[in-house]
């Protein structure tokens, strides 16, 4: 099977076995996760400056050693442009980025390797290695011992990430990826791509993707994305994720992605925005199910399933007074294995006070009570004892290794 590289610029003969020309480029129809043929061959005649385009069906032989047509070449058609969303190997994908979908990362094309697959030439695998950069440029000779390994990935699990090709169509196949991953391909990527790709996906996924990004890079992209196109990425990020970002902007700019905002929400981001970022009050999201102690457990369900859409992830419900003053907390297992009638205040486990955090505490005093209590949340209280928000240990994580 053929390497790109060895096949461009080899003389192409036609069936009298006269030199036609030179193979400048290798054109294909590209199919997300599919091998697709080689549909035509990029010539430059002899004495003419003007690139053709020789349908593949028309090629005899295509190999190192020889690439020649089955006709004389004056009865063969051809085509002098591209169809829109073809794509030339030599131009469009050689040097350029892709994303390996198998290993989650962004490599760079040295090479491409073409072969039978179904009866048809096509683009089999993406060649990444070293030696495929040294056999691009003439210097395989320097592997005398022929110690370096060709690293090869199936193109069916490689998305170039092109101006040519349909960004909503890459998105599309990255969006199987972990969040995580695709923030780290995306943070690979250079900005134009890396913005266009967050901004060809839908606003769920630019949601959960955003939030594993760097916060610098995510403060750019939101930015470059504009406050009337963020408002969708916004209504899907918890307060407290909308928070850090608003504080990374200027005050000015800040206001105008607020104003995108339901009302109910910009009162408690402007509320959360007032605390400072290393304090329970800053760390603390405000999205919790809340539950009174009189309630059965089928009332408490029922507004498990009302909140579970806002909320990422719930451990436990925190019991609260008509006051709002807190009470202490049930776990969602509880919840799930016992009788619907059975009332809240029977089931809910009372917290000492020194278990809870105060808006005030910093970061310094957050992690040794969590610690000291094995809590995965810890509910935040007011100095009235009232109720307004929870800190996770993933905010704390997020705070004390932002970059991880």
């Amino acid at each position: 099977m053929p390497y790109l590289s060895r096949l461009l610029d080899s003389k192409i003969t036609d069936s009298s076995d006269r030199v036609i020309g030179r193979l400048r480029d290798v054109l294909i129809a590209p199919k997300s996760g599919e091998y697709v043929p080689v549909k035509f061959l990029v010539v430059q005649p002899k004495l003419k400056k003007q690139l053709i385009y020789i349908p593949y069906e028309y090629v005899e032989v295509f190999s190192h050693e020889e690439v020649s047509l089955k006709r004389l070449f004056k009865n063969i058609p051809q085509d002098k442009q591209p169809a829109k969303h073809d794509v030339l190997l030599r131009k469009n994908v050689l040097d350029q980025q892709i994303v390996d979908m198998s290993g989650a990362r962004v490599v760079r094309v040295n090479d491409l390797k073409i072969g039978n697959f179904d009866g048809n030439m096509c683009v089999i695998g993406v060649d990444v290695s070293f030696k495929g950069l040294l056999r691009r440029i003439g210097l395989e000779w320097l592997d005398f011992f022929d110690w370096m390994e060709v690293h090869l990935i199936d193109w069916r699990q490689a998305q170039p990430v092109h101006r040519s090709l349909k960004l909503d169509v890459v998105a599309k196949s990255l969006s199987r990826l972990h969040p995580a991953d695709l923030a780290n391909i995306i943070e690979d990527l250079s900005f134009n791509r890396g913005s266009g790709l967050v901004k060809s996906m839908d606003s769920k996924a630019a949601a959960h993707v955003l939030r594993e990004i760097d916060p610098h890079l995510r403060k750019i992209l939101v930015k470059y994305i504009g406050p009337q196109q963020s408002a969708d990425i916004l209504s899907h990020m918890s307060n407290d994720e909308v928070v850090d970002l608003m504080k990374m902007l200027p005050r000015a700019e800040a206001k105008l992605y607020l104003k995108h905002l339901k009302d109910g929400r910009i009162q408690k981001v402007q509320k959360l925005i007032a605390y400072d970022d290393d304090t329970a009050g800053g760390l603390m999201s405000m999205d919790y199910v809340a539950v009174k102690p009189d309630w059965t457990v089928k009332e408490a369900r029922d507004e498990v399933k009302k909140m579970s859409p806002k909320i990422g992830s719930i451990l436990y419900v925190y019991v609260l007074d008509d006051e709002g003053r807190f009470c202490g907390i049930v776990s969602l297992r509880w919840l799930l294995i016992t009788s619907l009638s059975e009332k809240i205040k029977e089931l809910m486990k009372e917290c000492p006070l020194h278990s809870t955090l105060r808006v005030e505490q910093t970061i310094e005093e957050i992690v040794p009570i969590m610690t000291k209590y094995d809590l995965y949340t810890a509910a935040v209280l007011d100095k009235n004892k009232k109720m307004v928000g929870i800190v996770t240990i993933d905010d704390v994580m997020r705070h004390l290794v932002p970059n991880a």
